[in-house]
């Protein structure tokens, strides 16, 4: 700390000045500051709205009937691509872009994980009906499936955090629904020896494709840490 001098009648008196103490947050003090406004700030109509859809389309599939293996698949797949959807609404409202006082990697950090994590639980909850519905030692395996919806997820992520640096409002997660679904539709159109969504579970194949997924997974959430980097 720097001391000074004050002149005085009888000499020069050598003087400090007042130190100033500036209070310090626990490391933990901001993120949850931060959870209440920004549970406020985000938009859960979407992922409110695609929860419904979600829990009418696997309780009305070949309803009063067991469900086969391959129905499952298909609505728990469709259920996870329109939840990754729902989700990238989170990342942009007026409250995720300008000038903060705190980082913009905080603020989308926390957003993902509370839009990611509604709609991981909301898919769970209807992947755990369907189990419910399937004949008795239907092969499921939950672990292959959830690396799916996990990768679905993070590109819708990914895409909103990059499309909401160069647009506003709901047009930056218009263009992150487009993309991920984009993205998703060209993965049905591969040619059939290159197949990505295999229809039956364990078989055919299965294991070469989430091979595949799994080498995947972390590619759109290093895409995310990119995006979501501080704006400057």
């Amino acid at each position: 700390m720097p001391m000074t001098a004050q002149r005085t009648g009888s000499g020069v008196v050598a003087t400090t000045p007042p130190r100033t103490i500036t209070p310090r947050r626990a490391p933990l003090t901001v993120p949850l500051l931060l959870l209440r406004p920004l549970v406020r700030a985000i938009s859960w109509a979407p992922l409110a709205v695609v929860t419904l859809f979600t829990a009418a389309l696997v309780t009305l599939a070949d309803y009063g009937q067991p469900l086969t293996a391959g129905m499952g698949l298909v609505l728990l797949r469709v259920s996870g691509t329109l939840l990754a959807s729902a989700a990238a609404f989170a990342l942009v409202d007026a409250m995720s872009g300008g000038a903060q006082p705190v980082s913009h990697r905080l603020r989308q950090a926390e957003r993902c994980l509370l839009a990611g994590g509604a709609a991981v639980a909301v898919w769970l909850g209807a992947f755990a009906y369907v189990l419910s519905r399937l004949p008795d030692g239907a092969l499921f395996p939950v672990g292959d499936m959830l690396i799916e919806v996990g990768v679905c997820l993070g590109i819708g992520l990914a895409a909103a955090a990059t499309a909401v640096r160069y647009a506003p409002g709901r047009q930056a997660a218009m263009a992150a629904v487009v993309v991920q679904l984009a993205l998703v539709l060209a993965t049905i159109l591969l040619p059939p020896e290159v197949r990505l969504w295999p229809p039956t579970c364990g078989f055919g194949h299965w294991d070469e494709a989430h091979r595949f997924w799994l080498f995947a997974l972390p590619v759109p959430y290093l895409w995310l840490m990119v995006s979501g980097r501080d704006l400057r």
